[in-house]
């Protein structure tokens, strides 16, 4: 028969977070400056106390959350960071702690750097963890609770998410400088079909950008892909073909020396919404999330937008 809950502890969920995170009893230890041997002793009680195998202890595998570990671990981290919260209310004149948060991979170079500038100077004890994260791995992330709040494109989301947007970006196309179609005010899709196209290849990015011509009846010539951004504008600025984006970076030169010519697309296509994402089901957001999201409004959904919100897919 399973223990009351109100012999389950604090350490042994924080003991079983870190196990699971990083799939090894030992890995936790060492992250937590305590000896292996504890952590193995506060699962093997707490899967006790639950009456149920939370992990599968492989040697060679490590370890692997089974159905009940999985979904006792998205709870787990949720009332962890509740918690934190809680206890960090105390302090109301500062905020402390860690707060997990996802960025969409090809914004963070963009807007990182100026988010985690402005959050530290307005609460420096507040430490932000942040995950790269294509469209597709948003809504998961959420969901199992490691992070908080995503900053994102609105590709695919997930209906039960609750989203905030806060700027729009256009798309556009993308020629080397020395490019036939440089220099031009603006560009058909037709004329943009007959090169050959640069792919950003993402989960659900390239979707949008191959549905960008197909639903003008078009079909784009692909030679190459690629899952990096600045691969990406190089093989462009080389003249190896163009490619489509959302945004433009401050700097047009390339890591391989060449530059990019940007031309608006003649036809109405589908641009882009930067967004925060967050699960819509029903827990208050912490004060620490609460205050990242807040930074991103200032730093994106400022006045100035326009001129910084130029980036790529």
């Amino acid at each position: 028969m399973p223990s009351s809950r109100r012999d389950v502890s604090l350490t042994q969920l924080t003991y079983f977070v870190a196990a699971a995170e990083h799939g090894s009893m030992t890995a936790a230890a060492d992250e937590l400056f305590i000896a292996q041997s504890a952590i193995s002793t506060a699962i093997t009680h707490l899967e006790s106390q639950l009456g149920v195998q939370l992990m599968i202890r492989q040697r060679a595998r490590g370890l692997q959350l089974t159905a009940a570990g999985e979904d006792f671990l998205q709870r787990t981290r949720q009332i962890l960071a509740q918690l934190d919260d809680a206890m960090a209310s105390v302090h109301s004149e500062s905020l402390r702690g860690r707060v997990g948060v996802g960025c969409f991979r090809t914004l963070a170079p963009f807007f990182l750097p100026t988010l985690v500038r402005d959050l530290g100077e307005r609460a420096p004890q507040l430490h932000v963890d942040v995950t790269e994260l294509t469209a597709d791995e948003v809504g998961p992330a959420l969901a199992a609770h490691r992070i908080e709040v995503a900053l994102t494109y609105d590709l695919g989301l997930d209906a039960t998410l609750r989203l905030e947007r806060l700027a729009q970006v256009p798309l556009y196309a993308a020629v080397a400088q020395h490019h036939p179609l440089a220099q031009r005010e603006s560009v058909s899709l037709a004329e943009l079909a007959k090169e050959p196209l640069v792919l950003l290849d993402l989960p659900l990015s390239r979707d949008y950008f191959l549905r960008t011509f197909t639903d003008h009846g078009l079909q784009p010539t692909v030679r190459y892909r690629f899952e990096s951004y600045e691969a990406v504008r190089a093989m462009v600025a080389m003249g190896h073909g163009f490619t489509l984006l959302n945004q433009q970076p401050k700097i047009e030169s390339t890591y391989a020396g060449g530059s990019l010519y940007h031309i608006p697309i003649l036809e109405p296509t589908h641009p882009l919404d930067i967004v925060l994402a967050w699960n819509d089901d029903g827990a208050l957001p912490t004060r620490r999330a609460r205050a990242f999201a807040d930074t991103c409004r200032g730093v994106i959904g400022g006045a100035d937008a326009a001129t910084t919100v130029d980036a790529g897919l």
